[in-house]
């Protein structure tokens, strides 16, 4: 094997397959290709060539033990992922086609879940709910148990007893130690929860956690009583406004191309796509209004910004590869903004009242995401174990509502789930998250937003790219590493102080 020609061939063939996922969700082709992607790179993804990039980093010095690590990671998730092309084809374009009859009219599946998001009527929110999980059970579900046997049959022939073990081993993590991590986090916020989340759901929609079902959280997440401040027409303004108070200039950054139209099939999810690091990066985010729109141009953003300030000669696998709780983290840190007074006020032109009113709804938002995923980590770890996966949607079920107290229907059991337990990532990004803004709270201020030298920061540790893991950057910002109680502390202040 040349190593460096697969080293090349992998970097080209990722920007093929960025390419075309931003070309599908985006909205601007219909059918999404990635079978045909993965015929062009086949021979990147064979057994043969699992096996000698491991002995290759088997046998690598220390300093290149890392470089190895992540292509192994890549070479394995790519592995899989060629295996099961077909299933990942079949399910994009059956949910790119797929409609929704509400009221006699038939809608794109896809746009169904923006119409959870604003429609105030219980009533009919249930019925858009119940014609989706109808579809997914019916046409979606089929194929993604197809895909997710197919995952789990393959872990086996690279020698693994799960697609768990698989994973652990191509991520280098303990996924035992993040479940107990967020089981504490789920204890120590549990009365917390109920008491501000509860309270605040019940005053906000007429009704109890009881009587509520996941999807009446998306309206109560769309805050629609802030939208005045949230408008669809500053969203991007304000964005490039916050960069330039740290000294970037978005505006000068020809490898971020910002993706803020309105299309049919666009997917609701914003995403960035990392066509070439650090060369060509889309920004894709469908403004409808309201403070998720802001939350997911940030977030993304972070993404942009990160992977557009990666160095150029940084070596594939660090600009490209690595680990993901970086770039999640980096995103996060953006996306907080919403839970900053000084930004609300000062950006949005919050009154003061209403900027501390918001925050404690925002702190309130992440509470509930953390919870959620502390349940879809333990849900997860069952469902990729050693045992068939089918007739786990109550197990599913069962775990998403003790952590939320909502109603999860048991469709979602497959779809609610993410490739290579990247549910770790997020996790993992909060913490590391958590310990930044703590470490830049000290050194820059609860302002630091609109601090060059916070922007100067940022810049130094985005080129980088995702060379280092979260667990050395921490300790070189003095912590020991990764530490639950960052984020369990942040979870509570942040119902309890304004910043």
């Amino acid at each position: 094997m040349d190593i460096q020609n697969y080293r090349q061939k992998s970097e080209i063939f990722l920007s093929e397959l960025d390419k075309e996922y931003y070309l599908h969700y985006s909205g601007l082709k219909q059918d999404l290709n990635i079978s045909d992607i993965y015929d062009r790179y086949a021979e990147l993804f064979s057994f043969n060539n699992f096996k000698l990039v491991r002995e290759f980093g088997e046998r690598s010095s220390a300093g290149d033990f890392k470089r190895f690590s992540y292509l192994l990671r890549f070479c394995g998730e790519g592995l899989l992922e060629n295996r099961a092309k077909k299933f990942v084809d079949l399910i994009g374009e059956q949910e790119a086609r797929a409609t929704v009859n509400i009221d006699g009219k038939d809608v794109p599946f896809r746009y169904s879940e923006i119409m959870l998001s604003n429609e105030a009527s219980k009533a009919k929110r249930d019925l858009i709910d119940d014609r989706r999980n109808e579809k997914i059970s019916a046409e979606l579900n089929p194929a993604m148990l197809d895909y997710w046997n197919s995952l789990h049959d393959h872990a086996k022939t690279l020698g693994f007893c799960s697609y768990r073990n698989l994973i652990e081993f191509l991520k280098q993590e303990d996924f035992g130690k993040l479940a107990s991590d967020m089981e504490l986090l789920l204890k120590q916020t549990g009365s917390l929860y109920v008491e501000h989340f509860g309270r605040l759901f019940k005053t906000e929609m007429g009704f109890g956690l009881e009587s509520s079902r996941k999807s009446d959280f998306a309206y109560f997440r769309r805050a629609e009583k802030y939208d005045r401040y949230f408008k669809k027409e500053i969203l991007v303004q304000v964005f490039k406004d916050t960069l330039k108070e740290m000294g970037i200039d978005i505006d000068r950054q020809p490898n971020i191309i910002l993706d803020v139209e309105d299309r049919k099939n666009k997917t609701p999810r914003a995403f960035c796509a990392v066509v070439r690091v650090p060369g060509e990066i889309y920004l894709v985010v469908m403004p409808r209004g309201g403070q998720d729109d802001f939350e997911a141009i940030f977030h993304e953003g972070g993404h942009a910004e990160h992977f557009a300030h990666t160095k150029p000669d940084l070596e594939f696998e660090y600009r490209l590869l690595g680990d993901n709780a970086i770039t999640e983290g980096y995103a996060f840190s953006l996306e907080h903004l919403m839970q900053s007074m000084a930004w609300l006020v000062n950006f949005l032109k919050m009154a003061p009242d209403d900027a501390a009113e918001f925050v404690y709804f925002s702190n309130i938002i992440k509470l509930w995401f953390c919870r959620r995923y502390a349940a879809k980590l333990h849900y997860e770890l069952i469902l990729h174990d050693e045992s068939p996966i089918a007739g786990r949607d109550e197990v599913y079920k069962t775990i998403l509502e003790s952590a939320n107290l909502m109603q999860y229907n048991r469709a979602d059991y497959l779809k609610d789930v993410d490739e290579s337990f990247y549910c770790t990532s997020y996790i993992r990004a909060w913490i590391f998250e958590a310990q930044l803004k703590d470490y830049m709270h000290r050194k820059f201020g609860y302002d630091w937003f609109s601090k060059r030298k916070a922007g100067s920061f940022l810049k130094e540790i985005w080129s980088y790219g995702q060379k280092y893991s979260p667990d050395e950057i921490l300790q070189q910002l003095d912590f020991k590493g990764l530490d639950i109680s960052y984020l369990i502390s942040s979870l509570i202040d942040g119902l309890k102080r304004k910043f």
